[in-house]
């Protein structure tokens, strides 16, 4: 199992890259278009499937789910770090 950290960043640029100067933590990936919402569906599950986690449908709706960090941060929560 890769680092939450490294899985969510390389997951997010499949398409294309973050630029460097900027905080990648406070992007909100959806509004950037980093992925559209079938891509979002296919992201889901792939956290799912790799970490053995689930979202409850408040958690996918919530601001943290759809920033880089806040998504990092919730699936370590799940995860235990």
């Amino acid at each position: 199992m890769s680092s939450v950290r490294e899985f969510v960043l390389d997951s997010l640029q499949k398409e294309y890259s973050f630029k460097k100067d900027v905080d990648v933590d406070s992007i909100n990936y959806i509004e950037e278009g980093y992925m559209d919402s079938l891509g979002l569906l296919q992201f889901i599950g792939e956290i799912e499937d790799e970490f053995s986690v689930t979202f409850t449908d408040a958690e996918m709706e919530s601001n943290e789910f759809h920033t880089v960090g806040g998504i990092i941060a919730l699936i370590e929560s799940k995860v235990g770090g």
